[in-house]
């Protein structure tokens, strides 16, 4: 086996990302948090939603 995945990470997008009708990212962080309170290897990461601006995935990645 090449990899082994070890964890998974939710990222919310950030409020400016453009998309009609987006619940606020503070609402989706706090719904996805809620919705893996129970996961013991899925977590949920703010940052993204937290920056100034949208930025592509591949930056969130990086």
């Amino acid at each position: 086996m090449k990899y082994q995945v070890i964890g998974g990470i939710i990222s919310p997008v950030n409020d400016n990302y453009g998309k009609k009708d987006l619940v606020s990212a503070r609402h989706r962080v706090a719904m996805a948090r809620l919705a893996l309170q129970t996961s013991d290897w899925i977590r949920v990461d703010s940052w993204e939603s937290e920056q100034a601006q949208w930025m592509e995935t591949v930056k969130v990645l990086r």
